[in-house]
């Protein structure tokens, strides 16, 4: 299996969870992650593997996936989180004229304005609670071709030539907090980014390229030549608590990403027209560029780590900080039936490591790591969805992979636990005589670079907290 692929269909999936309410459950041997069997059932037994743990950076998610019924979000702002370090997140986007000829400005006709539209997405990751909080933000020109909307793949590392020393907008300040009110433009609801740009040099731009399109190819014959808008901070130096999250795609020239250009006829001030300049989903390219600068944080520590096995352990949604998990033993398991093999996380306790600011992420999602003889045809360090999530068309597995975050109470302690429930995987590995698995676990891919999560590895002093493979089954009557 193609290891890019793999990622892929992570992406694909995980995006796809984020919002959808999963069907019920049909499994009759395995066990939801949300019951748990009393440990003095008659035949069901309960016994715990140790873990493996360690922290790494994986920033090659893929954040030009355009696929239909799939919102497009893009994280543009930086944040920095206290244990994290700072990202940064840029976008660049093609754009699409509605009318593909400069003929819509006609002799008589005035332009008046031209207006950058960034919708918000309704997602904010950080301080949301702050009424004054602020970020600058900037246009450029793209000077370099973005490519095919069908075949360019761009990473969270890539980036793209802009014309820096002449950008199409004077830096503009804007309220975070109010990014989700919406406002009358032209009789229509708009929440989000609206930033004048400088008009002539805007046109500058754009209308050679207008002036020149033949009928034949217009459609590449503007994307050739009007290569494409970044927005991103004005000053990449700039601190701050909160980065919001846009939207690319939407229903129309209100709810896209793009630009606005206002005329009116000569004579006829009040007559405003409207021409877009949109993103669409069918012709335009796009990538969000994530900037990660950990060096001096506490991650940085996690992610240099020489140790056998961490006592700390971290995670956001890629690109970030991700774990590596392996967990031996797995020939010390009994014949018989898994019912349940939880993988169990648990936030370690005080904002030093969990700050209320920075939230927790919304679902944690495993693969599996080949090790050149499990699981067979799959080579040593290459990617595979594990058994758990199969049939791959259907988002039924979901019920019991689980991946979300559980509070209960041991022990006289509330505990603040992920747990990843991979029964089918468990024994997969047992058929196959295979005494270690290797995972990996991410976060979800819809919001870039976005949650916070600091948990006990499986070295940790305190066993409550310890990063551990929970195991139910069932003895097989002899």
């Amino acid at each position: 299996m193609n290891k890019s692929f793999s990622s892929l269909q992570v992406l694909v999936l995980s995006v796809l969870i984020a919002g959808l309410t999963l069907a019920g459950c049909k499994e009759n041997t395995l066990i939801n992650s949300k019951v748990s069997p009393a440990g003095n059932a008659i035949g069901v037994y309960d016994t715990s593997l140790a873990c493996i743990t360690h922290t790494f950076f994986d920033d090659t998610v893929i954040t030009s996936t355009n696929i239909g019924g799939i919102p497009i979000y893009q994280a543009v702002g930086t944040i920095t989180d206290p244990y994290f370090g700072t990202i940064t997140g840029t976008t660049f986007f093609q754009i699409m004229p509605q009318v593909m000829s400069s003929a819509v400005y006609a002799a008589d006709s005035v332009i008046d304005s031209a207006i950058l539209v960034l919708p918000y997405a309704g997602f904010t990751y950080g301080d949301t609670a702050n009424e004054n909080l602020t970020q600058t933000y900037q246009v450029f020109y793209v000077t370099d071709t973005l490519g095919s909307a069908a075949t360019a793949v761009y990473h969270a590392y890539d980036t793209k030539p802009i014309d820096a020393v002449f950008p199409l907008s004077e830096p503009t300040t804007v309220n975070l907090y109010h990014l989700k009110d919406s406002m009358q433009v032209s009789g229509k609801n708009h929440a989000g980014l609206r930033i004048k740009l400088k008009l002539p040099l805007f046109l500058s731009k754009l209308l050679p390229v207008l002036n020149g399109l033949s009928t034949a190819t217009a459609t590449q014959e503007f994307l050739n030549g009007f290569k494409g808008i970044c927005v991103r901070v004005a000053n990449t130096n700039e601190q701050n608590t909160a980065i919001p999250y846009f939207q690319l795609d939407g229903s129309d020239i209100y709810s896209q990403a793009g630009i606005v250009v206002y005329h009116h006829p000569i004579g006829k001030p009040t007559d405003t027209l409207v021409q877009g300049y949109v993103f669409n989903t069918g012709s335009c390219s796009h990538f969000n560029n994530i900037a990660s600068s950990y060096g001096r944080f506490p991650l940085a520590k996690l992610l240099n780590s020489k140790e056998a096995n961490d006592e700390i352990i971290a995670l956001q949604n890629q690109p970030g900080a991700n774990l590596d998990i392996v967990i031996p033993g797995m020939k010390s398991l009994p014949v018989g039936i898994i019912n349940k093999a939880e993988i169990q996380l648990t936030l370690l306790p005080g904002a030093t490591y969990n700050p209320p600011l920075y939230a927790a992420p919304e679902r944690l999602y495993p693969v599996g790591i080949g090790n050149g003889k499990y699981p067979a045809g799959v080579n040593a360090g290459i990617v595979y969805n594990v058994a758990d999530r199969y049939p791959l068309y259907s988002l039924t597995p979901f019920n019991v992979l689980d991946g979300h975050l559980h509070t209960y109470t041991t022990a006289g302690t509330t505990l603040n636990s992920f747990t990843i429930n991979i029964p089918r995987e468990v024994m997969a590995s047992i058929a196959a005589k295979n005494d270690t698995l290797h995972l990996h676990i991410s976060g979800t891919q819809d919001y870039y670079g976005a949650f916070h999560m600091v948990a006990g590895g499986g070295n940790y002093p305190d066993q409550l907290y310890r990063a551990k493979l929970n195991v139910v089954y069932s003895k097989l009557d002899n």
